[in-house]
């Protein structure tokens, strides 16, 4: 059902006034009253969006943490999977090769300064320039 307009009698300041008039084209009313009434809905608008923002905002921090959690159980899975992983290629290695623990300590400590070099993003084509370097 359309609704129909209805006259009434506001205040306005002059200033406004012109305001108005000066403005009608930029917000594209036909008429002075098509302004008024445009800036009321805006104004309301406004109004009630400052209503919902305090429902609004509870919902979206709660969604945001239930993302946030999927995500780090999602991480925590594959951490898990490529930590396995790790273990299996460590307990290959260590069958194949007798290494001392004076060796297997340069080791780790060469490689925990690799990894922290490179942000942890290693390849095997720097590995093995590393290895081969002086070949």
């Amino acid at each position: 059902m359309k609704e129909t307009k209805s006259k009434y009698a506001i205040y306005l300041y002059p200033s406004q006034m012109e305001e108005v008039k000066s403005l009608l084209e930029q917000a594209n009313a036909k008429s002075q009253s098509e302004f008024v009434s445009d800036a009321i809905r805006f104004y309301i608008g406004y109004l009630q969006q400052g209503k919902n923002v305090d429902y609004l905002a509870p919902v979206i921090a709660q969604t945001i943490k239930e993302e946030i959690g999927s995500t780090e159980r999602n991480l925590a899975r594959m951490l898990f999977k490529l930590a396995v992983e790790s273990a299996i290629v460590s307990e290959l290695q260590a069958v194949q090769h007798q290494i001392s623990a004076d060796r297997m300590d340069a080791l780790r400590q060469m490689c925990s300064r690799i990894v922290a070099e490179n942000n942890g993003i290693i390849t095997f084509e720097k590995a093995y320039a590393t290895q081969h370097r002086d070949a």
